[in-house]
């Protein structure tokens, strides 16, 4: 009778040890887990301190993205236009905290004295980039959280697979009209 209970409770928890232990490969599976896993942190994010929720008007192609500014910069000074080059500082990572690009290696501030920036034409960012670099004040410094619709979409971009989250510390170092 007693070995009859252990062969009973024995095979449900091999196959639970053995399910358990398999590792999908189906990229099906997961980019849909890893999707739901970005949509629910952007969700999460209206619950974040001091992060502001800003809607990109339709007519500029819609959607939202959260900021927080972290140093406000020079308040008098103007802010870039899509079409200006922009001098900036930053960090990218996704929402695992992963960092996949930035302009220095400390792990403080984007102003520290490792920081080497670099320059862009603000169009020629991703969407939730230039949709924040056209609010910046020179020497602002914020961080961004931009859902897959403004970073790189259901594509990906390098080591950044589709449907992430991004997160950047941004700080707007310059930026000269374009003629």
């Amino acid at each position: 009778m007693k070995i009859k209970k252990n062969i009973i409770l024995f095979f449900p928890i091999l196959s639970v040890i053995i399910t358990s232990c398999i590792n999908t490969t189906d990229p099906e599976v997961y980019y849909v887990k890893w999707k739901t896993q970005n949509e629910t942190y952007f969700t999460n994010m209206k619950d974040s301190l001091d992060y502001v929720l800003y809607t990109i008007p339709a007519s500029a192609g819609g959607n939202s993205f959260y900021y927080k500014i972290t140093s406000p910069g020079d308040l008098n000074s103007a802010s870039p236009i899509i079409s200006d080059y922009v001098k900036v500082n930053y960090r990218g990572k996704d929402i695992t905290g992963n960092v996949f690009d930035q302009t220095y290696t400390g792990t403080g501030s984007v102003s520290d004295g490792t920081a080497v920036p670099v320059s862009f034409y603000a169009n020629q960012l991703i969407t939730g980039w230039g949709a924040n670099l056209i609010q910046m004040k020179v020497g602002e410094r914020r961080t961004i959280v931009i859902p897959q619709q403004l970073a790189y979409g259901i594509t990906g971009y390098s080591s950044i697979l589709p449907y992430t989250t991004l997160i950047f510390d941004i700080q707007l170092i310059s930026f000269t009209h374009s003629n």
